[in-house]
């Protein structure tokens, strides 16, 4: 697909007006749109913008998080066990777990996020509040990852309406999203809308079952991630 034939089509789906959702939950708004612009998947390919872009849907004004990614590898710095029968909690379903979202110098548990500097790197250290460290989070790794998901993104903003108990879409905002700088990424954890998500439990057995670090980010500050933000003439 060229960007003409892209421009063409969100053209046509933004006159539809109100479209009812063809998933009901919160990913609604990205599976109704990646249904509309008929592909399979939450991606592109537009060689004329830079090969394969990824799809990105929000409905105005959200402040939900989303995940961006997830990456765990080489990150603890600590036994997985250890840190949840230390820090953890026992869940609905009686299970020693460890699943909360930490943000930049907040207490969430006992668990903060703090940024570590040196001469040319920056970390992103999970610490508790003694400061004793659990996990570090290298910023080059992360860009890297970041990159290889998220480099370039088709960013859409729906308005939203329930109709006969169904909720609607009309897509109305489209942006092309590209290079997404470290220094922005920063900002975005010193300003607590990029947060990191852990999801692991104790299982029967008393082996971990760790569904994967996400780092997750406000729906309404996802375009502040970007250098670029380009609104297409749509």
């Amino acid at each position: 697909m060229k960007k003409a034939d892209l421009l063409r089509k969100l053209r046509e789906i933004k006159e539809k007006g109100f479209v009812m959702t063809m998933r009901i939950g919160s990913t609604g708004v990205g599976y109704t749109l990646e249904k509309l612009l008929g592909v399979s998947e939450n991606n592109l390919a537009i060689p004329d913008i830079g090969g394969r872009i990824e799809i990105k849907a929000t409905r105005e004004g959200s402040s939900n998080y989303v995940t961006l990614f997830t990456f765990n590898k080489g990150v603890w710095v600590r036994p997985l066990k250890e840190i949840i029968k230390t820090y953890g909690y026992l869940d609905a379903n009686g299970r020693l777990a460890l699943k909360r979202t930490l943000f930049y110098n907040t207490d969430s548990g006992g668990l903060t996020i703090k940024l570590r500097r040196d001469d040319i790197q920056v970390f992103i250290d999970i610490v508790d509040l003694n400061n004793n460290l659990l996990g570090s989070y290298n910023l080059f790794n992360i860009q890297a990852k970041f990159l290889t998901k998220l480099s370039t993104v088709l960013f859409c903003v729906a308005e939203t309406k329930i109709i006969d108990n169904l909720e609607h879409f009309h897509y109305k905002k489209f942006y092309i999203l590209s290079n997404p700088t470290p220094e922005r990424f920063i900002k975005a954890f010193e300003e607590r809308y990029v947060g990191i998500d852990l999801r692991m439990h104790l299982k029967e057995n008393g082996s971990v079952r760790n569904r994967g670090t996400a780092f997750r980010v406000k729906e309404n500050h996802f375009l502040n991630l970007y250098e670029r933000v380009e609104e297409l003439p749509i």
